[in-house]
């Protein structure tokens, strides 16, 4: 019997072990840390774990329903404690809050029914007795009534019909607004439904101490896709022999179901959601498919989304050619096989093909297009490509092997903090850390952070392109651009404090130089107009010729001399039966290959300058254009 008292008593004492050991505790976790990427956002927590000596079960609740529990990371820092298990967790529970907010709301629901079938049936009622009214009208019998009985009957009918009306308007308008009333809460009723009972996410950690430990400090970490920041700058410029400001900035919105209130904030330029996975080498074998001897003709894309590939000319792929669609902002890259897809805006635009240590190419878009590239050999021996920037090959020693955020330039300042924050050049990415605690709820509204001002050399000049617009900008040339860690986005312009609109600034198709459109000077006045003694249009048979004669006009009307680009342009041949020749150049720059014209003018004050080009075109009158 003794050895069964000693082994029942060992039981006895190792319940409360056992006990300890089952029951789990919630953790309240803080949240301190945000590194908000383009698309996505790193959430770091921290808190304090008070542990028993053997395993604990802990629950840390409160967490972003949007998480991604495949970038779930937790640490503490005692070598007496393991992680022996970590679980993400969804459940749905019940918002005491929201629940007691659906009751307030039935009950009065329910009293606004009964009161509006109330007031439902004293119209009835109303309505009855009119009736009743309306139906003893004849009185007096066989004999006639008397004049006083009419009288009487005519102010007994007035009196009780005056008084229904009256009431009937009173409960008409109780009818209209119960009735508003009561479609409200039914609406509200059915869009709250949905958040009595509410998704609740958590994790579950099990960890094994050595001793029993009190505020042990822990670390939970994990990305939220449902969060954002987008650039914006602001480009000021003060005088034409001062640097522009650049102010860098964020628009950061974010809808993870968690508030972030005064966190530490870092707003990083990579982006998770675009994945790491590097190319993998597979063999090239030709052809890569059997085809068909039956060429294909040319036709113009069926859709917006234009698809191709870039080679040189010994057909090998060009990795990393820019394509732009001309006369917009949009463009893309080619990847590691040289093929590219673009989305264009316009397929009557043309898309610009260009790399260096090649020639560019300006091609109208047509399906599954084959671009071939023509060496540049006058530039291809000077300049190699360093991630997005370039340099000379003469600064170059030993072999590229990572890409970095680096200064190419010794004159470079230290941008103007507008908030207090740390710029700091990781491998692939730039951060900014802010220093000072923000805010940004989760509400998927859009919150600005003005982060940094650079003051940026810029030469400045006016242009003008008097066959699309009528004005003449001042442009700004901004210098050495790709040494600043800039994105595409938008740009809100102010000349002497004075706001003169948008423009986008996209560098990634940039080069050392990239002007911005400061403003119009209403100062400098063009005019474009044709010639019409030296401009016709005749039929020879089945040709057409047309001969265009243009005339533009520069007028200053500063009191301070000025230089002026004068851009216009003649059509080119998108067929080879037809054919357009420039006949007089007017004196200006010609870039063939663009159809390009191009002036720089000096002009006094109060000067005028009148500037002529001439072209023909003969085309087969089967085309039905017209030629501008």
């Amino acid at each position: 019997m003794k050895p069964k008292f000693i082994l029942a008593k060992l039981i006895f004492c190792l319940l409360p072990l056992v006990a300890m050991d089952a029951v789990a505790q919630n953790v309240k976790t803080k949240i301190k840390d945000i590194t908000v990427y383009r698309n996505g956002a790193m959430v770091t927590r921290k808190g304090s774990l008070n542990l028993q000596k053997g395993n604990n079960t802990l629950y840390l609740n409160g967490l972003s329903t949007e998480l991604d529990p495949n970038t779930l990371r937790i640490g503490i820092s005692n070598k007496n404690v393991k992680i022996l298990s970590v679980k993400h967790e969804e459940t749905v529970v019940d918002n005491e809050k929201a629940q007691k907010q659906s009751t307030t709301s039935g009950k009065r629901l329910e009293m606004l029914k009964d009161s509006l079938a109330f007031f439902r049936a004293q119209m009835d009622i109303i309505n009855e007795e009119e009736d009743l009214i309306k139906a003893n009208k004849v009185v007096g019998g066989r004999n006639g009534a008397t004049t006083a009985e009419l009288k009487a009957m005519a102010d007994y009918y007035k009196r009780e019909l005056s008084g229904n009306a009256t009431k009937k308007i009173s409960i008409d308008k109780k009818i209209r607004k119960y009735t508003g009333e009561i479609l409200r809460l039914t609406q509200e009723k059915e869009n709250n439904q949905k958040d009595i009972q509410k998704r609740d996410s958590r994790v579950k950690l099990i960890v094994s101490s050595d001793v029993a430990l009190t505020n042990v400090p822990v670390t939970m970490s994990y990305i939220v896709f449902s969060a954002s920041w987008e650039p914006f700058y602001e480009v000021r410029a003060d005088a034409v022999d001062q640097p522009i400001k650049l102010v860098y900035g964020a628009h950061i919105k974010q809808k993870t179901t968690e508030d972030w209130n005064a966190v530490r904030l870092t707003i990083s330029t990579g982006d998770p959601s675009e994945g790491n996975a590097a190319p993998e080498f597979q063999p090239m074998y030709l052809p890569a498919s059997r085809k068909n001897n039956s060429v294909k003709k040319w036709g113009p894309p069926q859709s917006k989304l234009v698809y191709g590939i870039v080679v040189d000319q010994t057909n090998e792929p060009i990795i990393g050619a820019n394509v732009v669609e001309e006369k917009t902002n949009n463009g893309t890259v080619t990847d590691m096989n040289g093929k590219f897809k673009l989305e264009m805006t316009d397929l009557k635009n043309k898309l610009s093909f260009n790399y260096i240590g090649y020639k560019p190419s300006t091609v109208a878009p047509y399906e599954n297009m084959h671009i071939a590239l023509e060496e540049d050999e006058a530039h291809l021996d000077e300049v190699v490509v360093v991630g997005y920037g370039v340099q000379k090959k003469m600064s170059l020693t030993g072999s590229v092997v990572s890409v970095k955020s680096k200064t190419k330039s010794s004159r470079k300042e230290e941008p103007e903090k507008k908030v207090p924050l740390e710029l700091s050049n990781t491998q692939t990415s730039t951060e900014f850390e802010i220093d000072v605690p923000y805010t940004v709820p989760s509400d998927d509204k859009v919150y600005d952070v003005s982060m940094l001002t650079y003051n940026i050399d810029a030469d400045y000049r006016f242009s003008c392109m008097p066959r699309t617009s009528k004005d003449v900008y001042l442009l700004a040339d901004l210098k050495d651009i790709s040494q600043y860690p800039l994105l595409k986005g938008n740009a809100y312009v102010y000349l002497d404090n004075v706001y003169q609109g948008e423009c986008v600034i996209s560098p990634d198709f940039s080069e050392d130089k990239y002007p911005i459109s400061v403003g119009r000077d209403k100062d400098i006045a063009v005019k474009r107009q044709e010639v019409k003694d030296l401009t016709s249009k005749r039929i020879f048979g089945s040709s057409v010729k047309v001969v265009k004669c243009v005339e533009i006009t520069v007028r200053n009307n500063k009191n301070a001399s000025v230089e002026v680009d004068v851009v216009d342009q003649y059509p080119l041949p998108k067929y080879s039966d037809i054919k357009s020749e420039l006949t007089d150049n007017g004196g200006a720059e010609v870039d063939a290959e663009k159809g390009k014209l191009t002036w720089k003018l000096k002009l006094a004050p109060q000067e005028k300058k009148v500037l002529r080009f001439s072209y023909e075109v003969k085309y087969p009158k089967t085309y039905g254009f017209t030629v501008e």
